[in-house]
């Protein structure tokens, strides 16, 4: 699964990587995201957006459902009636440059080893209830790659910039079976402090390696 990623690139930075069309958000760095929380995402149409972390599907009789819906299944996704039609219409990229993942109670910062910034595979959707529109998102995840698998059986889905159009513009049934296939790709892990257990926490600080006093970042 994924449930705490990080966006401390600049938006020129980001904007640079996406190139979008149309940006609409208020942007912060953050060096915890965590569900519930408003990040930005990249639509179909190449617009730039904050949305809020927890998809609520249209038909949602209450937001709160979205609390569950923080990650999608690649195998099932196009299965299942929360995702099913936001993976026909509505596919998105989530621009990020590193998550967290726990062992039992040890958290793990993971970013590619360049530092980069990266997109997961992610659905969006509008829930309506007659007030102001909300737009949520989920995060995609898939089996771990090798080098992860030590730590937890799942990771978000990771996009190579080149898939971010077949991403958009395939359909469901050819990207389906390729999403429960994973290769392996040029991440690196280190312990971080449990203070990224608190959502109020956000700070560089917590991305330092445990044990070290100091950490280009």
């Amino acid at each position: 699964m994924c449930g705490r990623y990080t966006l401390t690139k600049n938006i020129k930075t980001i904007e640079s990587h996406f190139k979008p069309v149309q940006t609409n958000l208020k942007y912060f760095p953050s060096f915890n995201i965590a569900p519930s929380q408003i990040s930005v995402v990249v639509t179909q149409k190449s617009e730039m957006m904050g949305m809020k972390w927890g998809l609520v599907p249209t038909w949602a009789k209450d937001a709160q459902i979205g609390n569950k819906l923080i990650n999608a299944r690649s195998e099932t996704l196009h299965e299942k009636p929360s995702f099913r039609d936001s993976f026909e219409n509505k596919r998105c990229l989530i621009p990020a440059d590193g998550f967290i993942e726990w062992k039992g109670k040890q958290p793990y910062y993971i970013r590619f080893k360049d530092q980069r910034i990266f997109a997961f595979a992610g659905l969006w959707s509008t829930w309506d209830s007659g007030d102001k529109p909300l737009h949520t998102f989920t995060i995609i995840t898939t089996k771990a790659n090798q080098t992860l698998s030590a730590i937890h059986s799942r990771m978000p889905l990771i996009m190579h910039p080149k898939n971010y159009k077949k991403w958009f513009l395939d359909d469901n049934i050819s990207l389906a079976s390729p999403f429960t296939k994973n290769t392996e790709i040029d991440l690196e892990f280190f312990e971080i402090s449990t203070a990224i257990n608190s959502p109020k926490n956000n700070e560089i600080s917590l991305l330092q390696p445990s044990g070290q006093k100091s950490f280009i970042f």
